[in-house]
């Protein structure tokens, strides 16, 4: 992700989709610079990094928690991954971590296609004060007719 500043953005007016894409997204990030530790033999950060990604997947899993066809694949997907990022830390391969985005690129995307065409849960704005920035939110089912 960018700065700060825009992620709160994205995260404050984004819709549910969204939300997952990011995580999906953030998924990608950790395994492009687990690629790299490797290549850079920082193999700590690697550790770091598949953490990050497990507590990823411990969200996704709490999220798409039903019974359903989509959720119980996406769960054997999740274990997967875990099972990957396990084997890549060991055998510190490159190959592995690639073969994770590969497998979860295309769920990234699907739920990125999902955030564009769903409307946004909320409308946001700042608002300023003498010594303060706050954020301003109105729930989805309000409106700005009189």
């Amino acid at each position: 992700m960018a700065n700060s500043l825009e992620l709160e953005k994205r995260i404050s007016t984004t819709n549910d989709a969204g939300l997952v894409a990011m995580l999906f997204e953030r998924m990608v990030e950790n395994f492009t610079s687990c690629i790299s530790a490797i290549n850079e033999k920082v193999y700590s950060r690697i550790y770091e990094l598949n953490n990050n990604t497990r507590a990823i997947l411990a969200e996704l899993i709490v999220q798409f928690n039903g019974e359903d066809e989509i959720s119980t694949s996406l769960r054997d997907i999740y274990i997967y991954i875990n099972k990957l990022i396990t084997e890549g830390e060991i055998k510190k391969d490159p190959s592995i971590f690639e073969t994770c985005i590969t497998i979860i690129r295309p769920i990234c995307e699907a739920f990125q296609e999902l955030e564009v065409r769903e409307e946004p849960k909320a409308v946001t704005g700042l608002t300023y004060g003498k010594n303060s920035l706050n954020e301003h939110i109105i729930k989805g089912d309000k409106n700005f007719e009189g």
